[in-house]
């Protein structure tokens, strides 16, 4: 599951917007797993949301944390 966690964050690196239907399509993850990290970096706040829920991006603050 980590792997899949690190793999969101470089889909979500440009700093863009992105929609969470390509983002799950393109990781091949179910429904459930997805969800679950998405949550994880919503609780976080690493990701920030659209108004209709169906797009992300990393949050600025997060962008620029060390690597």
């Amino acid at each position: 599951m980590s792997f899949l966690i690190e793999a969101v964050v470089v889909l979500l690196e440009d700093g863009q917007w992105h929609s969470l239907a390509q983002i799950r399509k393109d990781l091949c993850m179910s429904e459930a797993d997805f969800l679950k990290i998405i949550n994880f970096y919503k609780r976080f706040n690493f990701i920030n949301m659209d108004e209709k829920g169906e797009k992300v991006k990393l949050d600025d603050c997060f962008l620029k944390l060390p690597t």
